[in-house]
Order: structure tokens, then sequence, then C-alpha cells
């Protein structure tokens, strides 16, 4: 017989002072209590109980080694529920929303990171470009600009800010000049998101050394900030988008910065995670949103917030949108 099977039964039964108690407690017979405690009585040469008809009690000699005994099984049945509980979080499915400015060669680290220490964790990832309702069941958890995720109650983490910058292909350069100032927009083509034009007109408000001013191009595109940087790349004009998404373009110089002085408003510029209740996250939610904070803490490439207050982000648009020394954007690699 099992030496941990002779011990549970040995406990059981000074616990509940019965062996047919204690065979009821563990699932088996009077009988394998029985034959059990007698077993380890003889295993360790040592009377352990004292049997009558009515009850069972420990004897002095056994008292020191009853309580070793219950300290550990306790332990090892921690440690049971330790290793299950951590299985829980390699198993199951986590649906993430992603917005499609994200998909970058380091989403791929991304994704790899967090596969290693989550393996069996069945990750379901949808690329979205505009709002994502978190309620309709779709959805298990969201990373998108602050914007995109408006319900009431859910929580929501800051991963981290992005600058919003101005670039252009070295080709629209070469073909329409590089602007000195602002105001040199005026002769140029702008790509911008819609969020930044004026009252829908063709003036758009940017910032000069942080100061926001308008400037009329000479015309001007608005899109999402997937398209206008394939419009940049195709040459079509100077466009206004997050840091986080051009290190591969400004690495090899398919696109080169515009106005280094100059920023933008950046409606994608704030990237959070979205979920729907802090208290009954499963255990793969929970290490998930933990990995997602400290995947966007390494390096230290962005200011970092907790949960946050909706009414405290977006006070300061000017700092929100000023370039950083960095240059450089943990989701473009």
């Amino acid at each position: 017989m099992d030496e941990l099977q002779m011990l549970r039964a040995f406990i059981a039964a000074t616990q509940h002072r019965s062996f047919s108690r204690a065979a009821e407690s563990l699932g088996v017979t009077t009988g394998a209590i029985s034959k059990a405690v007698s077993k380890l009585e003889d295993r360790i040469q040592t009377r352990l109980l004292h049997r009558t008809t009515r009850s069972i009690t420990l004897t002095d000699a056994a008292l020191a080694y009853y309580q070793s005994c219950s300290r550990l099984i306790e332990e090892l049945d921690e440690a049971h529920r330790r290793i299950m509980r951590q299985r829980e979080v390699d198993s199951g499915r986590l649906r993430l929303a992603v917005h499609h400015g994200l998909i970058s060669p380091v989403f791929s680290r991304f994704i790899s990171d967090y596969h290693s220490i989550a393996p069996n964790v069945n990750l379901q990832v949808s690329v979205k470009s505009g709002a994502v309702n978190l309620y309709d069941g779709q959805f298990d958890m969201a990373m998108v600009p602050a914007a995109l995720v408006d319900q009431q109650g859910v929580i929501r983490r800051t991963l981290y800010r992005s600058a919003s910058v101005l670039v252009a292909s070295p080709g629209y350069l070469d073909k329409w000049g590089t602007p000195k100032r602002l105001a040199d927009l005026s002769a140029h083509y702008l790509l911008i998101h819609p969020d930044l034009r004026q009252n829908g007109s063709n003036s758009a408000e940017l910032y000069e050394d942080e100061r926001a001013a308008s400037v009329v191009p000479m015309s001007s595109i608005d899109a999402d900030e997937v398209s206008l940087r394939a419009a940049a790349l195709a040459g079509l004009g100077i466009a206004t988008l997050p840091e986080a998404m051009l290190h591969e373009d400004l690495s090899v110089g398919t696109l080169v910065p515009v106005l280094p002085h100059c920023c933008a408003r950046n409606p994608a510029g704030e990237i959070c995670l979205f979920y729907s209740d802090r208290e009954l996250l499963p255990v793969r939610s929970r290490t998930f949103v933990d990995f997602c904070v400290e995947f966007f803490r390494e390096g230290g490439l962005y200011a970092r917030t907790g949960e946050a207050d909706a009414a405290a982000l977006g006070k300061d648009d000017a700092a929100l949108c000023r370039p950083t020394p960095s240059d450089t954007a943990k989701l473009a690699g």
C-alpha cells in the first residue's frame, strides 16, 4: 500500500475520530482505513491510535507524529493546487481583438513571447479597424486605441502612448520640396486622420513647437493610420502617423521625418488593453494582462500608466504628441 495513502488514512481517522467517517471523507471502505492505519503502525513500529467501540484517539507517542504528518500532507496538497492553477493558465481559449495599426514585425515577437509562457492557450487574434464591443461575446480582450472601446464598466490599462510625427517618402520630397515650417504645408498634400480636420474643412490642427496652429494644405486626404501609411509610401503626400508604426520605414529610409519640431494630436497614439471584468477573470486572462504590461514596460520607450481614468487622459495634447528622443517604437521593432 502506498505510504501517502496510509498517512492520509491515519490523518483522516484522527481528525474524525472514527474509521467509518474517515472512510466516507476519503471515499474508501472502513476496512481500507483500518488496514492502512495498521500497516502504518507496523511500518514505524509504534501504536498510533487507541481503538474502542465508540471512538479512536491518538496515543501520547503519536501526537507529534500526527502534527508533522498533517503539515506534510497540507504542503503536498498546496503544491498540487499550485500546479493545477498553473495548468489553468496554460489552457483554454483567449479571444483578442487587435487594432490593425499594431500589426508589425514586433507583433510577431509579442505572440511568440506569450506562447513561450502559455504554450497551451489557444490565442485567437482578430485584426480590427473600428470600434470593439466587449459585451457581445466575440472577444475576451481588446488591444486598441483608447477611443475604440466605449462601453461602461470595462477595465482599461494603458500600455503605451506614442507620439504622432510627420513623414513623407523621399520621392515625394524630391518632387515637391521639403517644408521648413508649418506654414509651408500650404503648398503640400497632407495625409491626416479624420479627427484632425477642423469642422469638416480642409484645415487641420497641428502643433508647432508645442503650440497649436491651423494649416490649410494645398490638398488633403483623411483615412485610418494603415491607409495613411500606404499613401505616404506611395508618395501621395506628407502624413501624420503614430511613431509606433514607423520604426521600420524610418530605419530603411522608405519614409523620412518632416518638420521634426511639429506634430499632431494623435487619436491612435494611446494603445490600451481592455477587458470586461477585473474580479472574475480566468487565470489565463490575468496572466495575459500581466504579460502585456511587462512586454510594453521593457525598454522604457513609452510612459505607461496603470488602470487609467478616462477623465485624466488626453489633457495635455501637446505633450502627448511631442516627439521623443527614442524615435523608435515597441510595436514596430
